[in-house]
């Protein structure tokens, strides 16, 4: 399970000290399932690999695979890696895209 940022702890702790609930983001967060902080962990490694030029394009194939080999993954292990980051680096980009096209 990932636990809180510096500043969302700040926030949770007002809350509590305030007798406010805590905000819905920080109360409802999202909760990984054992393992899978692994993928999370190596998608924000991997994210300072892309290239930020006029817009983020997608994290290179060759750098999925380079932490693969670093971290030596096995088989399985690779191609969740290159299925998870894949799927986040795709819904990072959309959203990306869309805070760019409204502002």
């Amino acid at each position: 399970m990932l636990e809180l940022s510096p500043i969302e702890r700040t926030i949770a702790k007002q809350a509590v000290r305030s007798g406010n609930p805590l905000p819905d983001r920080i109360a409802n967060a999202p909760r990984l399932l054992q393992g899978l902080e692994l993928y999370l962990n190596a998608f924000f490694e991997l994210d300072s690999e892309r290239t930020h030029a006029m817009s983020p394009t997608p994290i290179p194939w060759t750098s999925i695979c380079s932490y693969a080999e670093a971290y030596e993954f096995d088989e399985t292990q690779a191609s969740d890696l290159f299925f998870f980051v894949r799927k986040m680096d795709s819904d990072h980009l959309k959203r990306v895209a869309s805070k760019m096209s409204k502002g």
